[in-house]
């Protein structure tokens, strides 16, 4: 089993589905102590996707943004009190809007994180003149519409194979070269609890299909199938499924819980 890549999760919000939104906490604070507990990614995004969120303009996004990008695309991140700097892991930026992505590629992020899909023209045109890779998520509705999924009759791994055909050409035809994109299938954007459950169990057939497959699963509400607890106490079961989807060759898991991934692949990994 060859060891994920770990995506740590920093909600610049008040109103992430899990709970943990860092306005009023420090997100450089919080970015450090991701890369000290081995976050090779950290994605930062200030939009909440959670169901009935209220969507944000692209200027009160960069407001959130702004000052937290300009502090940690600096080399190294600050570490946590008494240990020693690393390497700064990479930075993402979770966006939807074509103005947000090109100011934090001007400040050297690594990564966008569209979890639209490449859907809007002004944002394609932007990452195709730029060199970062582009996570590509699925999702029939940004921010999640509940009552709007794929057919139940659906089979959630065949459109998910269609959907990335369909981005490849697109991303092309755009002269941004497809081998710059991560797919992420959006467990929970358009699914019912069981079609995402399938794409857990069934994410071989994505990963054996080619490319860089991204997987954001941590304590996401599919969970509920096995647990009432809160969803900022379903870090148990969300190691499970990245133990799962590590064996299945998924590249890369964007969770919360880093320090306890990176123990995790640590032990299986070696």
């Amino acid at each position: 089993m060859k060891r994920p890549v770990l995506m740590g999760i920093l909600n610049v919000t008040t109103d992430s589905f899990s709970g943990d939104g860092q306005l009023g906490r420090s997100p450089i604070e919080r970015a450090a102590q991701l890369d000290a507990a081995g976050a090779d990614i950290v994605d930062i995004g200030a939009e909440s996707t959670r169901p009935w969120a209220t969507a944000l303009d692209p200027d009160t996004e960069w407001q959130r943004l702004g000052p937290v990008l300009a502090a940690v695309t600096r080399q190294p991140l600050p570490p946590p009190a008494g240990q020693p700097p690393r390497r700064r892991a990479a930075i993402s930026v979770d966006t939807r809007h074509a103005a947000t992505a090109a100011r934090a590629l001007e400040l050297g992020v690594d990564i966008i994180n569209d979890v639209t899909g490449l859907q809007d023209d002004a944002l394609l045109a932007v990452l195709a003149r730029a060199r970062c890779d582009v996570v590509v998520m699925h999702a029939l509705s940004v921010p999640v519409d509940p009552e709007l999924t794929l057919p139940v009759s659906c089979d959630v791994v065949h459109e998910m194979l269609r959907w990335k055909a369909a981005l490849q050409a697109r991303a092309s035809s755009a002269g941004l070269d497809p081998a710059r994109l991560v797919f992420d299938p959006g467990i929970g954007f358009g699914k019912t609890a069981a079609q995402s459950l399938n794409l857990v169990h069934r994410a071989g057939e994505l990963s054996g299909s080619g490319g860089r497959w991204l997987y954001g699963h941590s304590r996401k509400s599919f969970l509920r199938l096995f647990t009432g607890a809160p969803a900022g106490a379903r870090d148990d079961l969300t190691l499970a499924m990245s133990a799962q989807l590590a064996h299945a060759g998924v590249h890369m898991l964007r969770v919360h819980d880093v320090a306890r991934h990176a123990a995790l692949f640590d032990a299986l990994c070696g």
